[in-house]
This record gives C-alpha cells, structure tokens and sequence, in this order.
C-alpha cells in the first residue's frame, strides 16, 4: 500500500516547458486525499523550485539538492542535513578551473557562481530555458569573495557542473568518483554533473524521510527520469522512469510509463499504483 510519494521535478513532474499539467496536479491531489504523503524530490534548492510546486497545499515535506536537505516546508525548518566538507569542496572546484566547465555551488540554500562562470552561461547553456533558470537562480560574486563565502561556511550542499563536451563529460562521471571517494556523482540533464557528499542522494533522503515520518519505504512510489533519480528508484517499494527516462534508469525501474513528462506520466503512475486503473 503506498503511503509516501516522490517525484523529480524536471522532464517528470513538470513539463519540458517546466508546467505542471492538470491531470498531475489532479493526480497528486487525490493521492493526498488518500492520505499519502506528496514530497518533491529534487536537484534544485527551494527557492528554485517552480511556483507551482511551491503552491501546492497538501505538500508538507521536500527532499531538496539531490537528497542533502530535507525540508519541512509548512514551518521551513530543516529536518536532516548531509553536506560537502568544505575543503573537498574547493578541492573540487579547483580541478573544475583547469577544465573547460563552469561550476556553481550551493550553501545554506544559495547557489554561488564565480562571476568569470556567470558570464559564459549562454556559452554553456542547452537552451534558453536552461540559461533563464541558471541566470535567475545563481548569485554571481567574485572569485574572492566566493572563496571567502566557501571558506566560512560549515559545509557545502552541492557542487555543480555544466560541460559543453559530451565526452569529457562522460569520463567525469567516470572518473571523480575515484578521485573523490566520499562524493555522489550524479547527473539529471545532458551537460551536467552534480557533486553532493556521499551520505546523501535522493534515495538517502528518501529513506531518511521515511524514517522521519515512520513509513516503511517499501510503501514509497518513486518517479524520476535522469541519473540523479537511481538511487531514489531503486530504494522505493515501487519505482517508476518516465517514458523520456535515460536507459540507465529504465533498467532498474519497476515500471516504466507508457506516457513522457509532457503526457502526464506522473499521473500514469499514482493512477496505476494507487488507484488500480
């Protein structure tokens, strides 16, 4: 029986035009109505979730930066944290200044770009959605100061990447998991890499969430469609990739929708699991 519901936001809740449909926003409703928990599970920090998330009344608690936040959102309070040591943070960014990427990093709930990254956004960007929500949502500073802001900080939440070379970021993907041990490499678009602390990720706050709550997680129904989603699907009792999932994540889903983030697939799914139809 399902009793807690999470979902990545983008390419699965949300359209790739970042909407919510009706039929999703009717879907998760009448699962809340249910009485099961509707929690967002994302990359992005709170206050770069969409509007439309944010005005969803019956949604009480979100999984946030891949897992290194769980977030009480009626109260904003912070129930669990998992963060980047700061040092292994700007060891990280140190091996990104000698690569052809920019980078940003978030602390205590703000996304930070060195200013000489914020300038090449448009260079790296996929498309003008993605440069709108990376120009809107980062906070550029000096190199200087982004040290210094780092440097007094208890810890990183994440660390993130953007690579116009599809190769080099494949052998990222490879390779930083070596180098830095202690580290989640995840991805959750086509020219990222995202860097949390190794007890986080959205299956960890999955799970954590669950036991907050006292849920066993084999009654989570998870969605997700990028790399970033792994762990998170194969943690819940049932877990669902999108139609327009990558082939890493439909491999290990239990399900796999009929319908792309733009059809409601979302909604495929909770009416599947929840409802039997």
């Amino acid at each position: 029986m399902v009793k807690l519901i999470t979902f990545d936001l983008d390419d699965t809740l949300l359209t790739k035009q970042k909407v919510l449909t009706d039929e999703n926003f009717r879907a998760l409703r009448d699962a809340h109505d249910l009485g099961i928990e509707i929690v967002p599970a994302t990359g992005r920090f709170w206050h770069a979730v969409p509007e439309c998330v944010k005005a969803l009344e019956f949604v009480n608690y979100a999984i946030i930066v891949n897992g290194a936040e769980i977030l009480d959102v009626k109260r904003n309070i912070s129930l669990a944290k998992s963060e980047i040591p700061v040092e292994r943070a700007l060891n990280m960014m140190r091996v990104f200044d000698d690569l052809p990427v920019i980078y940003d990093c978030v602390v205590n709930g703000v996304c930070y770009m060195p200013r000489k990254n914020y300038d090449r956004i448009a260079e790296f960007a996929l498309d003008n959605i993605q440069r709108g929500m990376l120009e809107n949502f980062r906070t550029p500073i000096d190199d200087e100061e982004f040290r210094e802001r780092i440097l007094n900080a208890a810890g990183v939440q994440k660390v993130q990447a953007f690579v116009k070379d599809a190769e080099l970021r494949r052998d990222l993907l490879r390779s930083l998991p070596v180098v830095f041990p202690k580290n989640a490499i995840a991805s959750s678009v086509a020219n990222n890499l995202e860097i949390n602390d190794i007890n986080s990720g959205k299956g960890y706050g999955l799970k954590k969430l669950c036991e907050i709550l006292g849920i066993d997680v084999k009654n989570a129904l998870s969605f997700g469609d990028g790399l970033n989603d792994i762990d998170m699907i194969e943690a819940a009792g049932i877990g669902v990739a999108m139609n327009n999932a990558c082939d890493e994540l439909k491999q290990i889903a239990d399900y796999v929708t009929l319908k792309n983030c733009n059809e409601s697939g979302v909604a495929e799914g909770i009416r599947k699991f929840c409802f039997g139809q």
